[in-house]
């Protein structure tokens, strides 16, 4: 009898997921089920007038090979895009002033001495006190910290406030005051461990890097591109894997992709052979029995859906907190923007208290996403403890993010055209005491055979983490079916940065 596999999301992870089992199993039936009306996720393009629009994440990080690998292998090889060659580098707002972010950071610590010397975005005092990290001995209580609690040991509070927490608004949106070091930059707690603070191991990497021939902070694998994207939008990638699944279904039957399904629970049922699979109960009150279940649906979604299987699971995934973002494209004339846009945009620190994460110079950090002569911004607004802009008016938003381009930007010009998408509860939080509720997680979904979990929700953020989630829940559902022995993938360390970097 043909085996069975239901996945259900059709997000990034489920994709991947789904191309997995098509690829490595081609006489396993599988169906994909998403509630939405399209597949993607927050992967989301919009095409128009000649404008490409990116309502969510707008790059690939290449440095974590698993989407870019993914792009490949279901023909997006020959459109990977790397960012404006031209424009490099972004800015950090300061009081209302735009300062260029200092070159050379590596994992949040710098790592060339003229450009951090010479940045005004710290203080003499503030270089100083990030110098006594070489000085500073490493904590070996092991306790887990928040990652402000770690960056303002070993570097200082001025530090913390004007360049890292800055750079961690474009990650996750979050709060580094919660958020785990752990979770999000064990690379850098493996530094202090390893070689007793940050310096003494950003400098025994390059020493590391440059015996092996590499940059410093590139991988085993080459990766000739930092951000990547296609020549019409991220979203290429999600339709090519949808289109690459549907044509390895030459007889037709066995791959079966639906759109506006959504799913109102998973149970332990006995399939027509008689052994004990699924039954996964659809919201119009249909039943499909499945033999393995893939589930990558956001943390709370899945807790629903898992509930009457096991409530503890399901508990432990309420548990993930998550934060909600507005994203607004706005256009303008060129003309109409008095200064040049000879960055990829600029990052908001939490300390100014203002609602504005970041903004991308869209036009300019990418080739060809507005016509010519057309400038095109995108302004991200909320994030935990930024206010919850999801629940506020167009108008108020529009009116917000008209403002901060007028006051930040110099451009007193209405905009050609402003447009909004809301994110509710849509990046995860890894706050302190995150990787150990994974663990749990983890553990009671292994504890049901047949299971598997998959998504941004656990082991990383970015979209290439979303893939390989992907990926180890596919040979998961392999190995359990006896089909495939489960491949080992290694899962690069912390979540990409792709998300809201400018």
């Amino acid at each position: 009898m043909t085996r069975h596999v239901v996945v259900i999301g059709g997000g990034i992870s489920g994709l991947t997921a789904l191309e997995q089992l098509v690829r490595r199993a081609p006489d396993v039936r599988v169906t994909l089920l998403e509630g939405s009306s399209r597949l993607g996720g927050h992967i989301r393009t919009e095409r128009r007038d000649g404008y490409i629009m990116e309502a969510g994440p707008d790059v690939l990080l290449a440095a974590k090979p698993a989407a870019v690998d993914l792009a490949r292998r279901v023909g997006l090889g020959e459109r990977l895009r790397g960012t404006n060659p031209a424009v490099k580098g972004s800015y950090i707002l300061s009081g209302t002033r735009l300062l260029r972010m200092p070159e050379g950071l590596t994992g949040l610590v710098p790592s060339r001495v003229r450009p951090f010397v010479t940045t005004p975005l710290i203080s003499p005092l503030g270089k100083l006190r990030v110098g006594l990290d070489y000085l500073i001995p490493a904590a070996r209580d092991g306790r887990e910290e928040s990652i402000e609690a770690f960056v303002t040991r070993r570097l200082g509070r001025e530090m913390y406030e004007r360049l890292v927490e800055p750079l961690l608004s474009g990650i996750s949106a979050g709060d580094g005051a919660r958020l785990s070091m752990q979770a999000m930059f064990p690379q850098l707690l493996a530094w202090e461990r390893d070689h007793g603070g940050l310096i003494r191991g950003m400098l025994a990497s390059r020493r590391s890097a440059r015996a092996q021939g590499k940059a410093p902070g590139q991988g085993t694998r080459p990766a000739p591109m930092g951000f990547v994207s296609f020549p019409t939008g991220l979203e290429e990638l999600p339709e090519a894997v949808a289109r690459y699944a549907r044509g390895q279904d030459a007889s037709g039957g066995k791959i079966e992709i639906r759109v506006g399904t959504a799913v109102r629970r998973v149970a332990r049922a006995r399939n027509p052979s008689g052994a004990l699979g699924f039954s996964v109960e659809l919201s119009d009150g249909g039943l499909l029995d499945a033999d393995a279940v893939v589930v990558a649906t956001p943390a709370y979604i899945s807790a629903g859906l898992l509930r009457s299987m096991d409530a503890g699971l399901a508990q432990e995934l309420d548990g993930i907190e998550y934060g909600s973002t507005v994203t607004v494209s706005l256009s303008y004339p060129a003309s109409a923007v008095p200064r040049t846009l000879d960055a990829t945009g600029y990052v908001v620190p939490r300390v100014l208290k203002r609602p504005v994460l970041a903004c991308t110079w869209v036009s300019a950090k990418f080739e060809a996403r507005a016509p010519q002569g057309q400038a095109l911004f995108r302004v991200f607004l909320g994030g935990v403890g930024r206010g919850s802009w999801v629940e506020h008016e167009d108008r108020d938003i529009e009116d917000l993010v008209r403002h901060e381009m007028q006051e930040i930007m110099g451009i007193t010009a209405a905009p050609q055209f402003v447009d909004i998408n809301r994110y509710h509860r849509a990046m995860p939080q890894y706050n302190v005491g995150h990787l150990d509720r994974v663990s749990r997680i983890e553990q009671r979904a292994g504890a049901i055979p047949g299971l598997a979990l998959a998504g941004a929700a656990f082991r990383g953020v970015g979209i290439p983490d979303c893939v390989q989630s992907g990926l180890r829940a596919a040979d998961a559902v392999l190995a359990h079916l006896g089909l495939d022995a489960a491949r080992a993938s290694a899962t690069p360390a912390g979540p990409s940065a792709e998300a809201r970097s400018p």
